[in-house]
């Protein structure tokens, strides 16, 4: 119609350790290059800070969910997941997130796509990106999703309403394999020689496991130092990409610029360096004797 300004609804919340904009699939353009250029217009990509956009200058802040009531009777919601690039003009379906998926029940609930029940309300959702389902368990009160709560998570200040998220339906969301080289453990050899153990596990996303140590790294180093470090970013990413190349990803791993997945996550033993109290604390509610994670969400 020619307008300069449209209004879009759409809910700014945290899930876990990143953010996003999250919308009803009503409020934006079917799949395709509509939708793309709209959620990158709405990030302010490309550009280093997304200074014309909700971005915020990460990755782990240039995120976007897409939800609906699903249509099918298994399932509550239908959930996609968008990961905006930043500096560069793209955008990714490919894979799913972790952080932002503990957001898509809370929003469902307080936007009434489900049933609000306290004071637990369980949620099933289905992730478009990988077909694979996803059930969560949020706080409820006067049927909204709580917020306060005495959950604490690293990486994230203060405490908050716990929820739970269960990820057994998403094993082999890529490869169809919990282990998708059918080893536990194997070797990398890297073409400066060096030889390095991981481990590839796909569950939600494929992984591929790393030791802080063999890469010189203590595992306690703070994204600035990682992110500035472009010997250690080379290293890693020749290890996503012979990783991806050997379970199919890639033809040739030399031809991979910048690899999405399988993704990389550096271990190490705890170390009480973190945030004092909270990285302590977090130590201590990080699991529970179910083992099953727990995650922050707040709306900023």
């Amino acid at each position: 119609m020619g307008e300069e300004q449209v209004s879009i609804p759409c809910v700014f919340m945290r899930g876990g350790t990143s953010k996003a904009l999250y919308f009803h699939e009503r409020d934006v353009p079917p799949a395709g290059p509509d939708r793309d250029r709209l959620l990158k217009r709405v990030m302010g990509t490309p550009d280093v800070l997304q200074i014309d956009g909700m971005g915020g200058s990460r990755l782990v802040t240039s995120k976007v969910a897409i939800v609906q009531r699903s249509a099918r009777d298994d399932v509550d919601i239908d959930y996609t997941f968008a990961q905006i690039d930043v500096a560069r003009d793209g955008i990714g379906y490919d894979a799913n997130c972790g952080n932002i998926s503990s957001a898509v029940a809370p929003f469902a609930i307080d936007e009434g796509l489900v049933e609000a029940v306290e004071p637990v309300t369980t949620v099933c959702i289905h992730n478009t990106n990988t077909g694979k389902l996803l059930v969560s368990k949020v706080q409820v009160k006067n049927g909204k999703a709580r917020v306060h709560g005495d959950c604490v998570i690293p990486g994230v200040p203060d405490t908050g309403a716990e929820i739970l998220m269960d990820y057994a339906g998403t094993v082999g969301a890529k490869t169809g394999r919990l282990l998708p080289t059918g080893q536990a453990v194997e070797t990398v050899t890297l073409e400066d020689g060096r030889l390095i153990e991981v481990s590839l596990c796909d569950v939600a996303n494929p992984c591929v496991f790393v030791d802080a140590a063999s890469l010189g790294m203590s595992g306690s180093e703070l994204p600035d130092a990682i992110t500035s470090n472009r010997a250690l970013i080379e290293t890693l990413g020749e290890i996503q990409s012979k990783m991806g190349e050997r379970i199919g990803l890639y033809s040739d791993w030399r031809e991979v610029h910048l690899p999405g997945l399988p993704l990389a996550v550096i271990v190490a033993p705890p170390v009480n360096q973190l945030r004092g109290r909270q990285w302590a604390a977090a130590r201590g509610r990080g699991h529970g004797p179910d083992g099953a994670s727990r995650v922050l969400r707040q709306v900023p």
